[in-house]
């Protein structure tokens, strides 16, 4: 909101902005001006000087009042693209392609007219962070789930619901599911966060059979459940395990999950031996003990796999 103070001798000739939704215009009488100076804060006055108040704009014309308000509004654009900016790299639910498509749109809503509108999706999503974003931050929370925005002035009703909400414009949020192109995106920005917070976890990027174990699977609890595999990822822990021991029940479909795992750890399994012997100069004693395996256990792999010296 920018605030402006006019003499009356103006009024009735006000035409300032095409948003005056933005504005709030008060206007003073002779003897006045001191005091409305003093009690209230000013963006923009048109009149002398009085105090040194470094955030107040003082004018002497329309012209410049004209001019001082479309600079205030520029610089609340750029100061909510700012927010926007900082928004978009701030939360892993808002990263990759599909996310930024929902966020395009939400950007063509914030100039419509809708005055109610609710983000729908399921149990896991992280919908603040698109709060965050339609709103650039400007939003208070009225009940669970409920909150109000401010746009321009405006004042909009957004709910959070996993169903469509009769009468509101309802904006659905796919799940991770259905957007599973944006995980290795997400799953670097978890792994990055990770390694910003904690400078002492190295950070790794997952190997690609690993990376195609986290975009096979569906991921019932969305964004939610990969923050926390991702941790679990950074920390060490088996996270193969956690996909195989995930599965509800065993019908025919979901025993292929179970079978690609096999695969992936055959394959994860040969490449570490490879990595080690090499590192170790084929050393099979030493590297048997690095990996904690027994040394006829170690050849027998080696010639399981068919890894031969380069």
């Amino acid at each position: 909101m920018i605030r402006v103070l006019l003499p009356s001798n103006v009024l009735g000739s006000v035409e300032l902005s095409s948003s005056k939704e933005r504005l709030f215009i008060d206007f003073y009488g002779e003897g006045d001006y001191e005091k409305k100076l003093l009690e209230e804060f000013w963006d923009v006055v048109m009149g002398p000087k009085k105090f040194d108040n470094p955030t107040t704009i003082f004018v002497t014309s329309m012209d410049g009042v004209m001019m001082a308000i479309r600079y205030l509004e520029s610089r609340l654009e750029l100061e909510e693209l700012k927010k926007r900016h900082e928004v978009l790299y701030s939360y892993a639910e808002l990263q990759g392609v599909i996310a930024h498509e929902i966020l395009r749109g939400l950007q063509k809503l914030r100039n419509s007219s809708e005055g109610a509108i609710a983000f729908v999706a399921e149990r896991g999503v992280h919908l603040l962070a698109y709060l965050e974003y339609f709103s650039a931050g400007k939003y208070v929370q009225l009940e669970e789930s409920v909150f109000e925005v401010n746009l321009n002035g405006k004042t909009r009703k957004v709910v959070f619901s996993d169903l469509p909400v009769e009468g509101f414009c309802n904006v659905h949020i796919p799940p991770l599911r259905e957007r599973k192109n944006d995980i290795p995106y997400m799953v670097d920005w978890i792994l990055s966060s990770i390694h910003q917070k904690h400078r002492y976890v190295p950070l790794k990027f997952p190997s690609e059979e690993i990376m195609d174990l986290f975009l096979k699977y569906d991921w019932p609890g969305n964004t939610e459940e990969l923050v926390k595999v991702v941790h679990m990822y950074a920390a060490g822990l088996n996270v193969v395990d956690y996909f195989v021991n995930s599965i509800p029940s065993r019908t025919e479909r979901e025993l292929r999950l179970p079978e690609y795992v096999r695969k992936v750890v055959t394959s994860v399994e040969k490449r570490a031996i490879r990595i080690f012997l090499e590192k170790y100069n084929w050393n099979r004693k030493k590297v048997a003990s690095v990996l904690g395996l027994n040394y006829k256990t170690l050849c027998y792999k080696i010639k399981k796999y068919g890894i031969t010296k380069q």
